[in-house]
């Protein structure tokens, strides 16, 4: 068993390599104007060992989707497990919250580059689709629909599109403030809205 150690690592080195070099090509040219040759010339590898792991550059960007979504949904499972109703769910998903963002963070990089993706290949859609499904089967499983003020896909799509859109916004400004206090932005504009965030309909003494 041991001799194949030094194999498997240094197919997990061929792999993060290309996988860095279709981040920075990305960000640089964009994914319709990159190349396989682009990929091998900047990962520093060649043409036969990127075909190895992958058949073309839509299997490398499906592939590193799938394994990056796969990492995320076991944290949205997680946050499953907190039902509606539970005294102290407010803590625990602020938790699974700071744990998603330190993910995010420490992939800040391949997440920015995979968020700005458009076309059929984007990211951003199945990234969407699996946090509507977290959403109906976790945090608002629970919800009785009669005392909802609004149709549950508005507020779901609302959720999911204000969420993506202050991640965009901290990856914009370099992840500027800590996994803990960006936490406590989404909780503050989820749980008092956009409004009460701004200082509107407040009583102030």
């Amino acid at each position: 068993m041991n001799k194949h150690k030094p194999i498997d690592r240094r197919i997990i080195r061929t792999k993060l390599a290309i996988r860095d070099a279709l981040v920075v090509l990305i960000t640089e040219k964009g994914f319709d104007a990159l190349t396989v040759r682009d990929i091998v010339t900047r990962a520093n590898i060649n043409r036969g060992t990127f075909y190895l792991h992958y058949k073309d550059k839509y299997d490398l960007l499906e592939q590193t989707e799938t394994e990056i979504l796969e990492d995320l949904k076991q944290i949205f499972l997680t946050a499953n497990t907190v039902q509606v109703g539970n005294a102290n769910r407010t803590d625990h998903l602020q938790r699974l919250v700071i744990v998603l963002l330190k993910y995010v963070k420490a992939h800040a990089d391949l997440m920015q580059a995979f968020l700005g993706l458009q076309g059929n290949y984007s990211f951003i859609k199945r990234l969407r689709g699996m946090m509507e499904e977290s959403l109906r089967t976790g945090a608002l499983s629970g919800l009785n629909a009669t005392n909802l003020l609004v149709p549950q896909e508005y507020l779901i799509s609302y959720i999911m599109h204000a969420h993506l859109g202050v991640l965009q916004a901290w990856f914009v400004n370099g992840c500027k403030e800590p996994p803990q206090e960006l936490a406590q932005i989404l909780f503050r504009l989820s749980f008092d809205g956009p409004l009460r965030a701004a200082g509107l309909g407040v009583n102030k003494p």
